[in-house]
């Protein structure tokens, strides 16, 4: 995978990205990989701006920020994620 972060960073930003990155591809949500990618990290760089330092909490704010910015295939709902949603 090719990290889209503008300069070195700790690790848990690339296993955050990796992580919600394969949730994202396993839930069919990451057909267009490069402009997933580039939101979830962009969300990811955001909360950790923020003061996140977590790598699932990062991870759960990239997912969120895709799953808010991807309209629904028309006819099909979106499917509900498991997982608790960052507020």
């Amino acid at each position: 995978m090719i990290y889209p972060w503008p300069l070195n960073v700790d690790a848990e930003l690339n296993e955050a990205l990796e992580i919600a990155m394969h949730y994202l591809e396993v839930t069919g949500q990451a057909d267009a990989f490069f402009q997933t990618q580039a939101i979830a990290a962009s969300a990811i760089l955001n909360a950790w701006r923020a003061g996140a330092r977590h790598k699932i909490r990062l991870a759960n704010c990239a997912i969120v920020a895709v799953e808010n910015s991807v309209e629904p295939v028309a006819g099909q709902s979106r499917s509900q994620s498991f997982y608790p949603r960052v507020g």
